[in-house]
């Protein structure tokens, strides 16, 4: 008769239990590690937003709309001011934002694409004179208006050249900036380079 038949191998048992132990504790951390990577980046986009969302409201606070009004009739009349500066200035920092990592992409095209694309088409000979003094000026702007002309083309399903404003559109979007009605009878508009 084999006495040790009916008895519990205890050193296996203890074994198997550590390793279930340490399978649970493994799951438990990636659990909390998954945990903590959500919380983070869901914090990151509530921040990301609420930067937006000021953004939105600089933009279209009433100092902004003066400011963009005189931009876009300076660029209309081929005479850009230091309004067309505060513009390119408001999108760089935007840009910049952008490319550290505290705004998303996306909402950026979203909120922000048809403004700064005329904006910066429009401004495209000042911006070369500006730039010959100092090359830096407006930089990350250029390289963001790059990576948003792209999301324009891939959302619309055409080439990048396409989703660049015309220069009608270009002019119409300028038009309305200033504050003036399409029909106008304002000489400085009708006779507008752009």
């Amino acid at each position: 008769m084999n006495r040790s038949a009916g008895k519990v191998d205890w050193t296996a048992l203890m074994a198997l239990a550590a390793t279930i132990a340490a399978l649970a504790a493994v799951a438990s951390s990636v659990i909390v590690v998954r945990g903590v990577r959500e919380d983070a980046a869901r914090t990151r986009f509530n921040a990301g937003l609420e930067s937006l969302w000021h953004l939105t409201e600089e933009w279209n606070s009433e100092e902004m709309t003066d400011t963009r009004s005189h931009a876009a009739a300076s660029l209309l009349a081929a005479k850009p001011t230091a309004d067309v500066n505060a513009v390119l200035d408001f999108f760089d920092e935007v840009a910049l934002l952008l490319q550290r990592g505290a705004l998303d992409e996306e909402m950026v095209w979203h909120e922000f694409y048809w403004p700064i694309a005329n904006y910066w088409f429009a401004s495209q000979e000042y911006i070369q004179q500006v730039q010959h003094d100092d090359p830096t000026v407006w930089t990350d702007l250029n390289a963001t208006v790059q990576r948003l002309v792209g999301i324009e083309a891939r959302r619309k399903r055409q080439s990048t050249g396409m989703a660049v404003p015309s220069l009608k559109e270009m002019r119409d979007f300028l038009t309305d900036e200033t504050g003036a009605d399409e029909c106008t009878d304002d000489e400085e508009v009708r006779k507008t380079p752009l």
